[in-house]
């Protein structure tokens, strides 16, 4: 268990395995603990896991104020995270906010990424900061637990307790601060031909999501090496948790990667 300093905030992450790199980053909710409850680290042998908790999650510390949440904080992060750990070159699997962090790093850092796994994130080309924004007001107004559980009850499937009780347990400045990223994120339609490393889109797909599914195919198409592939009948939460849907596609497009020698320790 390691912490990194950026500008006197501590950063946590832990490391396990053997191989090369994989970087896992969580969404606005929850910390890197979710990855291993869930299977997805003892599912995917043979690499070295890097388990991150981002600023204001687990065992991180918190920016002061929500401009410490800029989306360049977050690509920051992860490079000192790399840095840190010895890693020059990584693949990195983010969920959701997570996601949208690997599509940054991608653009600024391309080098620094063998491959890059978006799960169930893909940003509308129509979105306008303000609409984002106004995220950081409702969770800061309803509290964590109340949004989170107001998305688990519209989808098809309650998730796991443990993971229920994990999101709602995040500090709502922190998951106000997912808003933030989200605003301040370089625009992914204008950034897609600098994602040049191999890339997988996992998106859940509900009866009345087939707009969603079009994005996710059209983002796909639009970078140089992706592949979109569809969670069927899967909401937000269900895209992580249903790991008998999400894990398969991960570990087929993982074993496919030409990730050469790469450094590690």
């Amino acid at each position: 268990m390691t912490y990194v300093d950026r500008g006197g905030l501590r950063l946590f992450y832990a490391v396990s395995g053997s191989g090369p790199p994989l970087l896992w980053h969580t969404g606005g909710c929850g910390d890197s603990t979710m990855w291993e409850t869930a299977g997805y680290v003892s599912a995917l042998p043979g690499y070295r896991h890097i388990l991150f908790d981002h600023r204001g999650h687990g065992r991180s510390g918190a920016p002061a104020t929500i401009a410490g949440h800029r989306m360049s904080c977050y690509v920051d992060d992860v490079i000192a995270v790399l840095d840190d750990a010895g890693a020059e070159r990584a693949v990195l699997a983010g969920y959701s906010l997570g996601a949208r962090v690997g599509y940054a790093v991608a653009a600024a850092y391309p080098q620094r990424l063998a491959g890059l796994v978006g799960l169930d994130s893909i940003p509308d080309p129509a979105a306008d900061p303000a609409d984002w924004r106004s995220g950081v007001d409702k969770v800061m107004a309803e509290g964590t637990a109340a949004v989170i559980e107001e998305m688990a009850a519209a989808e098809s499937e309650p998730p796991p307790t443990w993971l229920l009780e994990h999101l709602c347990g995040t500090d709502t400045a922190a998951f106000a601060g997912a808003y933030e990223a989200f605003a301040t994120a370089p625009p992914f339609w204008q950034i897609t031909d600098h994602l040049t490393m191999p890339v997988l889109l996992l998106l859940g797909v509900g009866e009345d999501d087939q707009d969603w599914w079009a994005r996710g195919q059209l983002a796909a198409a639009k970078l140089p090496d992706a592949r979109a592939v569809a969670l069927p009948g899967l909401g937000h939460l269900q895209a992580f948790w249903r790991t008998d849907l999400s894990l398969p596609p991960i570990s087929q497009f993982l074993s496919g990667l030409s990730i050469g020698p790469l450094p590690w320790r």
